[in-house]
């Protein structure tokens, strides 16, 4: 029999935000820019090159001539090395070229100097890096320019990064992290690079790059960027939470103190999460790996505060919640604790299977079988068909047996010999493995097990509930399996407050 039940399943979801376009990116900056004073006139050359990238910037004209058009610009611009008191507008404008040769259809990223007007001596030219080096150099010698060369650098930035997650939902990762790495070259100052840094880098469960990452996105969240660009609001979000998940997975893979430094470090990210979005889309898991992290670490005195504060306030937690920390508490052999939780739990949502059954199985730990029994007894009627549960109402009543009176000792036995029977003689186990829900989109999945010797059709009718046991919606799968054979299902249900399921016994 499975000893314990996950009531909250972590998982994440590659999410796809919309990112705003250069050119409205590049306006918020224009109210900004007169205190940067780059003055484009003074020099005949940088003048008619600046002029031709703004001409270049408000049409649309052929490809070809626009690059011939560029590569004339470059070519003035790189005639010499240095432009004296000019050299700042020479950069900012060299800059400008590039990106705008790299936002020309059909121009290659990385091409030889001669084609794109420097000398032939310079070799290959990587464009976007060579777009960075001018504006760095604008951005070291006058910083008040920094958010003039932000609107240029966002121009080719924008059109990358709407990129990459089309083709992490397509699992194109090694094109996706080309283009990442293009965008970041350009404008590294974007929360967005990082949250799509942090998903490949989880993808390849490399934790510490995505730890790191995630981290950055967070840091890049500033509430004036939140302020202006609404979908920074879930990426921040999304990247708190995820750098936890991701620090909580070095943790787990490390061992000794190097575990306990890193399970701190994600309690501490946890906390900090919690604290922010109390009632975030990712608290309950979030609850669930504050709770891994701080038992890891070795820090009981907070498990114990934390599960004080439960207990006292069980309305600010949600039934996951409560039933995961009961279960983490019974772990760390709390086992008052862990009652007291569950039952707060099961008061808030009856019908969740999961919970119920690590309820059950606390009441056995606290030789509290009068309590077991009705809980038992529950999970044979919403989940008929798991040997486990009828194996618990045997165990009850066995416990009930040993403390009763003489007269009821042969009623409660016979009831003993009744559900073990029942749990042997299931024709087809049914076992849940994931009920996660990305709004009022549901998934749940297990498997069923045939455990006859000839074939058999296993029709599964599942009814999901609200809170109050009321049914939301229904769905059904039939699966065929031979003898002994075991098969996968899954089923997707909509509907608006779904808290649990029951289905009816299977009858081959």
């Amino acid at each position: 029999m499975n000893a314990w039940r996950n009531v909250i399943g972590c998982v994440l979801v590659w999410s796809a935000f919309a990112v705003p376009t250069a050119a409205a990116q590049k306006n918020d900056k224009q109210g900004e820019t007169g205190k940067c004073g780059i003055d484009f006139g003074s020099n005949d050359q940088i003048k008619s090159a600046y002029n031709q990238m703004t001409v270049l910037g408000l049409s649309s004209g052929k490809p070809d001539d626009a690059r011939k058009k560029i590569k004339s610009a470059i070519s003035s611009l790189t005639s010499k090395s240095d432009f004296g008191k000019d050299q700042m507008a020479r950069d900012a404008v060299l800059g400008q070229a590039l990106v705008t040769w790299y936002d020309t259809p059909g121009s290659p990223p990385v091409a030889p100097a001669a084609d794109l007007g420097y000398p032939s001596s310079a070799g290959q030219v990587d464009v976007l890096a060579a777009a960075d080096s001018a504006f760095t150099a604008v951005e070291t010698s006058h910083p008040d320019c920094a958010d003039q060369m932000d609107g240029y650098r966002q121009q080719p930035w924008a059109r990358l990064i709407n990129q990459i997650g089309p083709l992490i939902n397509g699992n194109k990762d090694d094109s996706a992290q080309v283009i990442l790495n293009h965008a970041i070259t350009i404008y590294p100052k974007s929360p967005y690079d990082y949250y799509f840094q942090g998903q490949l880098a989880q993808r390849k469960k490399d934790w510490q790059t995505a730890a790191t990452a995630y981290s950055k996105a967070v840091e890049l969240s500033a509430p004036d960027v939140v302020a202006k660009d609404t979908s920074v609001k879930a990426v921040k979000e999304f990247s708190e939470f995820s750098a936890a998940y991701a620090q909580l997975q070095l943790g787990q893979a490390a061992s000794g103190t190097q575990q306990q430094d890193a399970m701190k470090k994600a309690a501490d990210l946890y906390r900090q999460y919690l604290k922010d979005y109390p009632s975030g889309e990712n608290a309950q898991p979030a609850q669930a790996g504050l709770t891994v992290a701080l038992t890891a670490s070795g820090d009981t005195a907070s498990l114990g505060q934390m599960w004080k504060d439960m207990v006292a306030n069980p309305t600010k937690y949600t039934d996951a919640q409560l039933f995961d920390a009961g279960t983490q508490a019974f772990t760390a052999q709390q086992y008052g604790t862990a009652v007291q939780l569950m039952e707060f739990g099961q008061k808030s949502n009856p019908y969740l299977r999961a919970g119920l059954f690590n309820l059950a199985n606390a009441y056995w730990k606290n030789n509290q079988f009068d309590k077991m029994k009705p809980v038992a007894d529950t999970l044979t009627k919403i989940d008929p068909d798991n040997p486990d549960n009828y194996q618990l109402l045997a165990i009850a009543y066995q416990g009930l047996e040993k403390g009763a009176d003489p007269k009821q000792k042969k009623a409660l036995a016979d009831s003993v010999n009744k559900y073990v029977t029942a749990g042997d003689q299931l024709p087809v186990h049914v076992q849940f493995s994931q009920f996660t829900h990305d709004g009022d989109k549901y998934t749940l999945s297990g498997q069923m097990q045939n455990t006859g010797t000839k074939p058999e059709t296993a029709a599964l009718n599942v009814k999901f509930l609200d809170k109050t046991g009321q049914v939301v919606t229904s769905q059904s799968t039939s699966v065929q399996l031979g003898a002994n054979q075991t098969k996968q299902f899954t089923l997707n249900p909509t509907g608006a407050n779904i808290a649990a399921y029951r289905y009816d016994p299977i009858k081959p």
